[in-house]
């Protein structure tokens, strides 16, 4: 059984994010040029889980609106390397992302494979340009509480990994048996 870490929290007002690896991600243009994204994301279809960065692929990991149209995202690193993607809604917050981690991967959709092979991997929203500045990860507790989005805007993530390719994973919105709900991104090293 893998042991989670959470590493970091991205706000997402329903547009999906996506993980790419960090080389790449210069090249990515947002909703600043407004035709390629109307395109490539808000068109976009349920089934899509990667679209091509300049010469690789990002994969899109978070953004379901049924579990919340606005809402964090908890991103949390195994102790074998895996990444997971995390968006919760339930009383008991903690509780919930914890069963999403443990819930199993059966019957999840195979989004396909990513490489790093810079061995930084980048997470942002896929509203904003690949140039803006990303945070590191800074671990710590999952947050007691859903709770506010912060006054900025999100920035990202810049995750350090010492994998080169990693197998997505994505379950959309599952309903737990009490009165919980996820969706899950999974990002397992190996190819």
């Amino acid at each position: 059984m893998r042991t989670w870490v959470h590493v970091g929290r991205l706000w997402t007002n329903g547009e999906p994010f996506l993980a790419v690896d960090a080389a790449l991600r210069e090249g990515r243009r947002g909703s600043s040029d407004e035709d390629l994204y109307e395109e490539r994301i808000v068109g976009i279809g349920p089934d899509a889980t990667s679209i091509a960065v300049g010469p690789g692929t990002a994969v899109l990991v978070g953004g379901d609106g049924v579990v919340r149209d606005d809402s964090w995202m908890e991103v949390l690193e195994a102790d074998d390397g895996a990444l997971a993607i995390v968006q919760a809604s339930g009383s008991d917050y903690r509780r919930v992302v914890a069963q999403a981690l443990d819930y199993p991967d059966r019957g999840d959709i195979d989004g396909g494979t990513l490489r790093v092979d810079s061995g930084e991997l980048a997470i942002f929203s896929a509203a904003v340009d690949g140039s803006d500045p990303l945070l590191p990860v800074s671990s710590g507790p999952v947050p007691p509480a859903h709770g506010r989005p912060t006054a900025v805007a999100d920035p990202g993530l810049l995750i350090e990994t010492s994998h080169r390719t990693y197998r997505l994973a994505v379950r959309w919105y599952t309903e737990l048996p009490d009165d919980g709900c996820f969706a899950r991104w999974l990002l397992r090293p190996g190819g």
